[in-house]
């Protein structure tokens, strides 16, 4: 190996944290068995006058792994491997390199520049990698807790602008960027001659979880490219039959949620002609997660935006599925009445902050004329809509409670007839237990986020395992018991367990 390591360096294994929730699955599907070594003789090969390795640090996404590494020249390069879960195998790949080409040729984005990618698991690396440059300066999340107030307006100004920028290339296509080469996906719509608009790599297009498995095996001729909002809502009431099909349900819940989604795809072909839905729906390149951790700033003068990474799975997608999104950096902080209370001038003064920063990135959306017009579609048609492309048709819940929505909003809407999906009382009563339910376990998955400082999926930093394992276990056994202590007359405390066990969001007893 052309390289100087700790022995406890470990290129395969996810070793940043772990999770409250189906840990072991995640574990097992974030190992990836390739050639390390092939792997820095590429990296090493990108760069001038470089012969070998001196370091090299590891850092994990959340669908792939990257590495910093350092060459002997003083430069350094980013090697980069997908997890197997990121979405179809070479397509996922060819698309992130079609997109960082052609942000840096169409804008004045920073992005990082490729300097060699393979898309062929068969190659001597045995795994689909990206070598690009390695992005000067900090990032945001290091410095955004320093900053003035007035700099973090800057900044979102600057931001605002490249969305603006991003935001003024035109498509005839929607789905996912391509080389416009012989082996580029069939089928493809071009743009040049250097690319072309091709088939969605979006997870939910292909039946992808986050355990390297799938929720459907679906097949291809679902995922576009799209010239009309007709084709798309088509394939993706299409994509959610399938998964529902092979879902392995008993055949009622399969039957009903079948039921649901032809009554969903009469909805879209309802509203999708419609004046404010034409107007959202234009085509729109922007990143895919947005996030301080994927923006690097100059740290002497953090609204000099040096470079955006984290490009997979950017896609083409309508203005809508944009709108309802936030960055971190512009949410209003998540506050509890109990675990805040002896900071309340601190909270006071962060809620303003936010506040700030949040109505400076609506201004600076709206300011992006295609988000503009998607601001002005009905909040709970554009929730509908944004929910039906990203997935959640999936589930019967989430599908009923969008489409409820939609339905006490239509006569507002200015859509001729009535909405094809007429709740009767029992779906309505039912679908109130369910939202109730969820809601309590969101509140309660927020609460133990902010009590144990973990993220709201389970995940805790390894170095603070230890410590937060005990404080998980005492605050599962005080919620058990006081569900058992609070339990209906005529329930017993084994189905009381149960349901405290349905309503806790982790796995881990």
């Amino acid at each position: 190996m052309r390289s100087r390591f700790c022995p406890t360096f470990d290129p395969y294994s996810y070793s940043r944290g772990r999770w409250l929730d189906q840990n072991e699955q995640r574990q097992k599907a974030r190992r990836i068995e390739f050639n390390v070594d092939a792997l820095l003789d590429v990296a090493v090969d990108c760069s001038q006058g470089a012969r070998e390795v001196v370091a090299c640090e590891k850092r994990e996404g959340g669908f792939n792994r990257v590495f910093i590494v350092e060459l002997d020249n003083g430069e350094k390069v980013v090697a980069k491997v997908p997890m197997r879960f990121a979405g179809p195998p070479a397509l996922t790949t060819m698309s992130e390199v079609a997109t960082l080409r052609y942000v840096e040729s169409k804008t004045s984005v920073p992005v990082p520049r490729v300097l060699a990618w393979s898309s062929k698991a068969e190659s001597n690396v045995g795994t689909e990698y990206i070598i690009m440059e390695h992005v000067s300066g900090v990032a945001l999340t290091d410095v955004w807790p320093h900053m003035t107030e007035l700099q973090h307006i800057e900044f979102i100004e600057s931001l605002g602008a490249m969305v603006k920028e991003l935001g003024a290339l035109d498509f005839a296509a929607l789905g996912s960027l391509y080389l416009n080469t012989t082996d580029k996906p069939a089928p493809t719509h071009p743009i040049d001659e250097d690319y072309c608009i091709g088939p969605h790599c979006g997870r939910q297009f292909w039946g992808f979880t986050d355990d390297n498995t799938t929720s459907a095996a679906i097949p291809q001729g679902f995922q576009g490219p799209w010239q009309g909002m007709s084709r798309l809502f088509a394939d993706l009431n299409e994509i959610s039959k399938l998964t529902v099909e092979q879902r392995g349900s008993s055949q009622k819940v399969v039957e009903d949620h079948l039921q649901l989604l032809d009554t969903n795809m009469k909805t879209m072909k309802a509203v999708e002609n419609t004046t404010t839905v034409q107007d959202s729906c234009s085509s729109l390149l922007l990143h895919p997660d947005l996030h301080a951790r994927n923006i690097f700033v100059d740290p002497n003068e953090p609204k000099k935006i040096l470079g955006l990474i984290d490009w997979q799975s950017a896609t083409i997608e309508p203005a809508f599925s944009h709108v309802l999104e936030t960055p971190d950096f512009a949410e209003e902080p998540l506050l509890d009445k109990t675990l805040d209370a002896d900071d309340a001038q601190y909270s006071s003064e962060a809620q303003n902050d936010a506040q700030r920063c949040k109505k400076t990135w609506a201004i600076m959306t709206f300011l992006c004329p295609k988000l503009g017009k998607a601001t002005a579609l009905n909040p709970a048609l554009c929730r509908y809509l944004a929910g039906v492309v990203s997935g959640c048709a999936d589930e019967a819940t989430s599908l009923r409670s969008l489409l409820a929505d939609v339905s006490s909003e239509w006569n507002g809407l200015g859509i001729p007839g009535a909405c094809p999906y007429q709740p009767s009382s029992v779906d309505a009563n039912l679908l109130n237990v369910e939202q109730d339910q969820l809601e309590s376990t969101k509140r309660l998955r927020m609460y133990l986020s902010r009590l144990l400082r973990c993220e709201t999926d389970g995940w805790v930093e390894e170095g603070r395992w230890n410590e937060v394992i005990p404080v998980y276990r005492e605050q599962y056994a005080e919620f058990v018991s006081a569900c058992i202590a609070s339990r209906e007359e005529d329930e017993n405390e084994e189905d009381a367990k149960r349901k405290a066990d349905a309503l806790w969001p982790f796995d881990l007893r």
